[in-house]
């Protein structure tokens, strides 16, 4: 078993993540009050620690900005 820290996740892995996270809130139509749990399902079940709090807040911001319509100049 590889050492890790619970508090790195690469950028790779992030998006990985993100990807399942997504799948799965589309595919199980989940209510947004339930994403943040979610969420923190999947990172604790892929790097097999708590998920630290700031790759949650990074993903469900994330999930939220592929959400809502963007122009393109508010990703600048």
């Amino acid at each position: 078993m590889s050492k890790r820290s619970a508090n790195f996740i690469s950028a790779f892995e992030f998006d990985v993540i993100r990807n399942a996270f997504w799948r799965s809130v589309v595919e199980d139509c989940l209510p947004r009050e339930q994403w943040e749990a979610r969420a923190g399902d999947l990172v604790r079940s892929f790097i097999g620690a708590e998920a630290p709090a700031e790759v949650l807040a990074a993903l469900l911001d994330v999930t939220e900005n592929q959400k809502s319509p963007s122009t393109g100049a508010d990703r600048l």
